[in-house]
């Protein structure tokens, strides 16, 4: 009997050693906690033009933007982030398409992109109607942030008037021309700044002698060259961008007009990859922009380093301004833990955001457009290679409000 009742307590008390075992997760069938379940990603829909006139910056653009995820690891706040890009070819229509299935269909969180105007204001109604933040990279017909404003609007570039009525005044006061010849593409944002710059430049005490419109896609700029009046004004301001300002140059210098009339332009038609192209017919030309690869600061230096490390090339305005874009997104996710499901947060977020980009200080005003400094440019011959390099700054410029300010802000 004794021995069985050894056997009998030691049975017991393997059951109960068994059983706490296995209360504390330590016993042979304790199954391991379950992991949490990932969170879903971060989905950023951006639209550029990857082909038509603008085909280049598009790219230059999405390299900018490639460039940004890498550095934060294509993750945040423990979710993935996918970037869904599409090419709207330049075509408003097929802009409105993209924005749907991207909202519609791939479900993103924030959109952002698109530099030609037509484009941006083809979606704009579209985007404030999903409650979608989107934020321009370029677009900068004014009424975007003034009279068409929307909470989910932001643009990271400029808006018309900005920086071409202060150019303009520049133009006749620093620079000392009185009349001058207005040649640009006929768009709404081509026609704006070529009266923001006329207003400028005669409110100085100059002259437009002379303002010209044609097709962004000129194939042939002979038949408008003829017609200028080069032989009455002092300077001609252009106003052209991508394939077509290379086009522009080369048949301006081909005419003579290089050697006889001065030129000043926008200065997103003298991206460093254009002037690279055209060479010596650049040199001379002066313009003003918000972001200059000459710009020799600590964060424009760094940011130069890892784009050619990473791409091969040198960078340009169009790359900055996807990688700025892209910087306020992920600063203002971060900032809410990644709950971009949140839209009224996210937004809040995006508008508080402020930080050093490579064109210097970056913040927005209340109507969701940059305030920040403009770079004028010349483009010289320096050690052998045509470069641009920044010979003056206008600073901290808001936007040009041609209707009178609101006195109420958000």
């Amino acid at each position: 009997m004794r021995k069985e009742a050894i056997v009998l307590v030691a049975a017991i008390g393997a059951f109960f050693l068994a059983a706490v075992s296995s209360a504390q997760g330590l016993g042979p069938t304790a199954q391991a906690p379950r992991a949490p379940a990932p969170r879903p990603p971060i989905k950023i829909g951006w639209i550029t033009h990857l082909t038509g006139v603008l085909a280049q910056q598009g790219k230059d653009e999405v390299d900018g933007v490639k460039l940004a995820l890498e550095e934060a690891k294509n993750e945040l706040a423990g979710r993935k982030i996918e970037l869904v890009v599409e090419d709207d070819q330049t075509e408003p229509s097929i802009t409105v398409a993209k924005a749907r299935k991207l909202v519609e269909l791939d479900r993103v969180h924030v959109m952002a992109g698109i530099l030609w105007s037509p484009s941006g204001l083809a979606i704009r109604d579209y985007v404030h109607a999903q409650e979608v933040p989107f934020i321009y990279t370029g677009t900068a017909v004014r009424e975007l942030t003034q009279e068409k404003r929307s909470p989910y609007i932001f643009r990271v570039s400029f808006a018309t008037g900005q920086e071409m009525r202060p150019f303009g005044k520049y133009v006749f006061e620093k620079l000392g021309y009185k009349r001058a010849i207005a040649f640009s593409f006929d768009t709404l944002f081509g026609k704006e700044q070529v009266m923001y710059f006329k207003e400028g430049f005669e409110e100085a005490g100059g002259k437009v002698i002379q303002e010209a419109f044609t097709n962004v896609a000129t194939p042939d700029f002979a038949p408008f060259l003829s017609t200028l009046k080069v032989n009455e004004a002092d300077v001609i301001f252009e106003l052209w961008s991508g394939a077509a300002q290379v086009r522009f140059l080369k048949q301006w210098d081909e005419f003579g007009y290089k050697q006889r009339l001065p030129m000043v332009a926008f200065g997103g038609g003298m991206d460093d990859p254009i002037v690279d192209a055209v060479g010596e017919k650049a040199l001379g030309i002066i313009s003003p922009y918000h972001y200059a690869v000459a710009l020799d600061t600590a964060e424009n230096r760094r940011f130069k380093s890892i784009y050619r490390q990473k791409y091969g090339r040198e960078t340009g305005s169009m790359a900055e301004q996807g990688y700025v874009a892209m910087n306020v997104i992920l600063r203002a996710a971060k900032v809410i833990g990644g709950q971009v499901e949140d839209k009224a947060r996210f937004v809040k977020a995006m508008e508080e955001v402020r930080f050093e980009a490579p064109r210097g200080p970056f913040r927005f005003d209340p109507y969701h457009n940059p305030i920040q400094n403009f770079y004028i440019s010349q483009v010289k011959m320096v050690n052998g290679k045509v470069q641009k390099v920044v010979i003056d700054v206008m600073r901290e410029l808001e936007q040009y409000w041609p209707k009178g300010k609101p006195q109420s802000q958000r």
